[in-house]
């Protein structure tokens, strides 16, 4: 790091002289600094969470498949565990390398996992398991996945408010199946609009400072 006497700054780099009067640069006993830092610490941080995530989604699975072999029923249902851990992990790796939009990413893959259950369930004759199954089950994967990735990328305030909207979202669309009698067996949906619940609570009470002055900067109030 360099010192120009004239303005009273310190310059960082390599240059000889003053960018701003051409004033010749002295040189300060400091440790050089780099112009652009390396965030390793959040990266090594969030490499270890993810580790540990992968660590108990493989415990849940290697207990659910011995749980199902002890204690056997008509429907593997283990596999279905197991199955959705792998498909909750790649969304984890995938949304970290694009979180710059990961709340847009979610709400996108959601949508289209929702819309082809949905053209299956009409075109194998309606039989509604979309609905009973399908759309709480992705819902409630959602905001599970969303509040693994808030914790792990620190999303800010702006993401806060759009991710307490698709938990509300969520919740509310559940509770139009149950109303109209949509469904086959309420208990997906009232699971998914108990996650909602509690993922809406816990972001009014943890975050809702933020958020709201998030709100009172954007609308200048």
């Amino acid at each position: 790091m360099k010192w120009c006497g004239k303005c009273k700054v310190k310059i960082v780099g390599t240059e000889n002289y003053c960018p701003l009067c051409q004033n010749e640069l002295s040189k300060l006993d400091t440790i050089e600094e780099d112009l652009f830092p390396t965030a390793y610490k959040g990266t090594k941080e969030r490499h270890m969470v993810m580790k540990v995530l992968t660590f108990l989604m493989t415990l849940v699975g290697i207990i659910s498949v011995f749980l199902n072999i002890l204690f056997p029923t008509n429907i593997w249902w283990a596999l279905i565990v197991v199955v959705t851990l792998i498909c909750i992990r790649i969304s984890l790796s995938i949304a970290i390398a694009k979180h710059r939009s990961i709340l847009k990413y979610l709400l996108h893959q959601s949508l289209i996992i929702i819309v082809l259950a949905l053209f299956i369930d009409y075109v194998t004759g309606q039989h509604g398991w979309a609905v009973t199954f399908v759309l709480p089950i992705i819902f409630t994967l959602a905001m599970i996945v969303m509040y693994l990735l808030s914790k792990i990328l620190h999303l800010q305030a702006g993401e806060y408010m759009i991710y307490l909207l698709l938990d509300a979202l969520f919740g509310i669309i559940p509770v139009v199946f149950l109303v109209t009698n949509s469904v086959k067996t309420p208990i997906p949906s009232l699971v998914c609009i108990m996650v909602s619940i509690i993922s809406v609570t816990a972001l009014i009470i943890f975050e809702g400072s933020a958020m709201y002055s998030e709100l009172k900067r954007r609308l200048h109030i």
